[in-house]
């Protein structure tokens, strides 16, 4: 004959139970979260396109493609330095322009990698980055525009004042390459989807930069106006 649980086993069992079904899985912090609608929204731009009929599929090593894997690169740097500053200012008009940068550039990730995916193409390529422009960068050559290990150091451990300056004169700069990248696709290219997509990153970082150059004078500092400067573009262009 079987021997029964005793009372006590038993409800000690169903106590616990009961603590497993109650325990949380979810995010705690409102930093968790944000790093979770980030990597969701990457996902599900992915997801979006992965079965869109495309105009054509171009190479591997074609300049679409090129363009695609490189300038996931230059916008996952973006959405690196956004989320820095995001979490360091108690400027609430820079914490809101830095977190519409970071979801936006991490949408446009995942639709990167969703066109690769409609393409039957990996997200690393063959070629050097760059190579698809014509001038095929070197170990240790940053593209268009992109901050240096150093300078992303500084983001964080700047005396926050002094972080928030650095942060809007390397973005510039950063968009400007991105500008450039996108310009340089929509001379290359005749696919529909990527000059969409390349029109839309000029229209908006040319509206941000607009807007950061505003943040640089109210901080007492210079606006940038110049053109990215040589030591910063490794383009060719």
């Amino acid at each position: 004959m079987a021997e029964q649980d005793s009372p006590a086993a038993t409800d000690e069992s169903v106590a616990a139970a009961r603590a497993t079904s109650g325990r949380s899985f979810l995010p705690s912090s409102p930093g968790s979260w944000l790093v979770l609608a980030l990597a969701l929204l990457i996902a599900g731009g992915g997801l979006v396109f992965a079965w869109t009929q495309m105009p054509h599929d171009p190479g591997t090593s074609s300049p679409e493609a090129g363009f695609l894997r490189d300038m996931q690169t230059h916008h996952s740097q973006a959405v690196q330095m956004a989320m820095t500053i995001r979490d360091r200012t108690s400027d609430e008009q820079l914490k809101a322009l830095t977190t519409d940068m970071a979801f936006a550039q991490a949408g446009e990730i995942g639709l990167m990698q969703g066109y690769l995916d409609a393409w039957g193409l990996p997200y690393t390529g063959p070629d050097a980055p760059m190579a698809w422009m014509g001038h095929p960068l070197a170990d240790g050559e940053l593209m268009p525009g992109m901050a240096s290990d150093e300078d992303l150091a500084k983001l964080s451990t700047l005396p926050v004042d002094q972080a928030e300056v650095l942060f809007l004169q390397l973005m510039i700069r950063h968009h400007q390459g991105g500008v450039e990248m996108a310009q340089a696709v929509l001379d290359r290219s005749d696919n529909t989807l990527v000059r969409d997509l390349a029109q839309r990153i000029i229209r908006a970082q040319d509206n941000e930069i607009a807007t950061m150059n505003k943040f640089l004078v109210a901080r007492g500092a210079q606006p940038i106006t110049d053109p990215l400067p040589d030591s910063m573009d490794h383009s060719g262009m």
